[in-house]
């Protein structure tokens, strides 16, 4: 379970990310065997997918140690645990690497099986945070992928072949999502590759109430996100923020957030030394489901050692981003839709 590990002085708490939920081979087997009963791709008839997602659990085909587990989630604190990880789950296995040049469109090739992403529905459904896609991420897939790609391999967003800096997914969007939920799908451990979280309370105790105060003014700016600008739907210009938003979110983007003032800069300085002191790595295997709680902690991808340069560009996790209630956010829906956000 996530963990706070206290110093001698009892002035400094450190962070740890264990499992808190691990599948028995069994319970993976038979859920595994569950999830792969859905035949419709969720790329081409999104609705239909869900709707096989919803009679498996009709059906009570999901172990009830997990879904014992799940229910936890509601009354979790997820300002002292903002990360959940889940070991040994179902997901597709034996998918051949996609091409590095095309590799959203290879996957709609060479990936038969929808297991993980049956998973990622699962869970959503089990916790009540539906999931959103953007029209201009991937043609609105719901189902995302961390996969690089050759012509975005040095852009800072999840087509990156190398690091990704801290940052909140869509931290300067008219639709910022609650959750991340993540399947690890292939890794190769000869790659040291991580990704890196910060919990936000353990970066605003570090500053004070001045600084606080000035983090809270709309005196600082984020570029709409690399992979968001590439789509058909044109966003303008992203709005001034405060970097500590109302619920005590961080909307921060390592360099990329720039302060629009001298002193907002120099607060900037100071976060990324916070954020990279505290931060906690977590390797995501394949089997792996990870949640991050998206308005309590901010994360990175980080390289630490490639052994293996063919393997890296072949590293693959599924995600998808999740809101607590699509309620707020219905007027940014493409018409006749309640999951696709029209930006």
């Amino acid at each position: 379970m996530s963990k706070l590990v206290m110093s001698l002085d009892q002035q400094c708490a450190k962070w740890e990310i264990e499992p808190e939920f691990t599948f028995t081979d069994d319970e993976r087997d038979n859920l595994q065997e569950a999830l792969s009963r859905t035949t419709i791709s969720p790329y081409r008839e999104y609705n239909a997918f869900v709707s096989q997602v919803k009679e498996i659990i009709r059906q009570r085909r999901i172990p009830q140690r997990f879904v014992d587990f799940v229910a936890t989630l509601a009354s979790r604190d997820r300002d002292l645990e903002p990360v959940v990880c889940i070991k040994n789950g179902p997901y597709d296995r034996d998918v051949p690497p996609f091409d590095f040049e095309n590799p959203v469109e290879s996957k709609y090739e060479l990936k038969k099986t929808f297991v993980a992403e049956a998973m990622l529905s699962l869970f959503a459904q089990l916790c009540g945070t539906p999931a959103i896609g953007y029209v201009n991420v991937n043609d609105g897939d719901v189902f995302q992928d961390i996969y690089p790609k050759k012509a975005m391999a040095d852009t800072q967003s999840q087509k990156a072949l190398r690091e990704i800096h801290f940052h909140k997914d869509l931290a300067n969007h008219f639709v910022r999502p609650d959750q991340v939920y993540m399947v690890g799908m292939r890794s190769d451990p000869v790659n040291e590759v991580y990704t890196s979280f910060v919990r936000n309370i353990d970066v605003w105790a570090r500053f004070d109430e001045d600084e606080l105060a000035l983090l809270r003014k709309p005196e600082f700016h984020t570029p709409f996100d690399d992979l968001t600008v590439v789509g058909d739907k044109k966003l303008g210009e992203a709005d001034r923020h405060p970097v500590l938003g109302e619920l005590g979110d961080l909307r921060y983007f390592e360099n990329r957030t720039r302060g629009l003032t001298d002193q907002a800069s120099a607060l900037l300085e100071k976060l990324n030394d916070v954020l990279h002191s505290q931060k906690c790595r977590l390797f995501i295997e394949p089997g792996d489901f990870v949640v991050t709680y998206n308005n309590h902690t901010i994360h990175a991808k980080e390289v630490v050692k490639v052994g293996n340069e063919e393997t890296l560009k072949q590293r693959w996790i599924i995600k998808t981003v999740n809101v607590d209630s699509v309620a707020r956010h219905l007027h940014h829906f493409v018409d006749g839709t309640e999951y696709l956000v029209n930006g």
